[in-house]
């Protein structure tokens, strides 16, 4: 039975991501629905007007929508939510002191609530019919149409402590859907990102496997050296589409396995730019642009394809550079075997102040020192 009972309440859940959230906030809504009503219905039980029934019978319709949501029913089951909340809110306002109820600050809630249920233009529809509801309790009230006020002081302070909790529960629900559908879209975009990756490394078999050990390398290198966690997903990006710009080179040249004419080796140098020209326009990669369009910079201004030197060279592009040739000098190619540990470390100190910043380089080679000959 308790099996039973809990099934019920729980949220629903379908495969579309959207409706999934919707169907959740409303499932919450309806539940908020039916214990506040049935709190303001047991508030109500001595006044005799009437709304206690009206109360009551709202919390069982809203427990019956939980099985019609849960069926897919969204439509019908938001607009009688809508539909109850305006008509609850203006009842209340009537038959307690009219305007100066407590009851009136659920018209903002009722606003925010709708336009989440539907879209922002049922902002424009859901204000329109709170003002014709206020004016009707002013229109009303100045008319001398309100029955004498039924609710005390401490009437209206219970109404407050029921209305402002449930405010804060539906901006809660409101919230905590943002986030699981913002988490769903980085997901996705994460999943396209190392498809991307994954195509290129299909394509130069001859680099399968690089770009997963330089997203590990790099961050390792960026967390050694203190960069803000905020800051560690745009690196692991930028690492993952290092060398995206790749895609627009031609396979007569990628995946030539004699040396490179200077002309050739001229329209590979042209790869970060394409990168950049691929990735600017989208907004959710722009801080992460610093590794694939500056990683080949190098500290004494002689790289590509800007020849930017020293500071002026994006530290996330200055971090990546160092983990982008130790992985390089360390595994086989087509024309050369891996260095040896000693030699590539060797490499490294060489280059630092030259090819590498001697800060990034020194944290570089501490990294080894800690983790020996094994580091991925």
């Amino acid at each position: 039975m308790w099996t039973k009972i809990a099934a019920y309440f729980k949220p629903p859940e379908f495969e579309s991501i959207e409706r999934n959230q919707k169907a959740r906030f409303i499932h919450y809504a309806l539940l908020a629905a039916a214990i506040v009503c049935g709190l303001l219905g047991a508030q109500n039980m001595s006044g005799g007007t009437g709304l206690n029934i009206f109360l009551f019978a709202s919390a069982g319709i809203s427990l019956l929508c939980i099985l019609a949501n849960k069926r897919g029913y969204y439509m019908p089951v938001a607009i009688f939510m809508t539909a109850l909340m305006i008509v609850l809110i203006t009842y209340s306002l009537l038959v307690g002191v009219g305007l100066k109820d407590a009851g009136l600050i659920a018209y903002p809630i009722f606003i925010i609530f709708t336009s989440y249920l539907f879209t922002k233009r049922a902002v424009i529809f859901t204000t329109s019919i709170s003002i014709v509801s206020v004016f009707s309790v002013y229109f009303m009230e100045g008319r001398g149409y309100l029955p004498p006020a039924v609710y005390s002081d401490k009437s209206q302070l219970v109404v407050i402590l029921i209305l402002f909790p449930a405010a804060g529960f539906l901006l809660w629900v409101v919230v905590d859907n943002w986030e699981k559908g913002m988490r769903h879209l980085r997901d996705a975009y994460d999943l396209t990102l190392a498809g991307w990756g994954q195509a290129l490394e299909f394509r130069d078999s001859v680099t399968e496997g690089h770009s997963q050990r330089v997203v590990a390398m790099t961050i390792a290198l960026a967390r050694e050296l203190g960069v803000p966690r905020q800051e560690l997903e745009h690196i692991r990006r930028g690492a993952l589409l290092h060398d995206i710009g790749k895609m627009a080179i031609p396979d007569a040249i990628l995946l030539k396995h004699g040396s490179l004419t200077p002309e050739e080796w001229q329209v590979v140098k042209q790869h970060p730019a394409y990168a950049r020209s691929m990735l600017e326009r989208i907004p959710y990669l722009t801080p992460a642009l610093a590794i694939p369009y500056c990683h080949h910079e190098k500290w004494d201004g002689s790289g590509y394809p800007q020849g930017l030197s020293k500071e002026a060279i994006p530290f996330a592009a200055r971090i990546f550079a160092v983990v982008d040739v130790w992985d390089a000098i360390t595994s086989d190619r087509p024309y050369r075997k891996a260095w040896s540990y000693e030699q590539a470390r060797a490499h490294i100190q060489e280059q630092s102040g030259a090819y590498f910043d001697p800060r990034v380089a020194a944290a570089f080679l501490n990294m080894l020192e800690k983790s020996g000959p094994s580091v991925d």
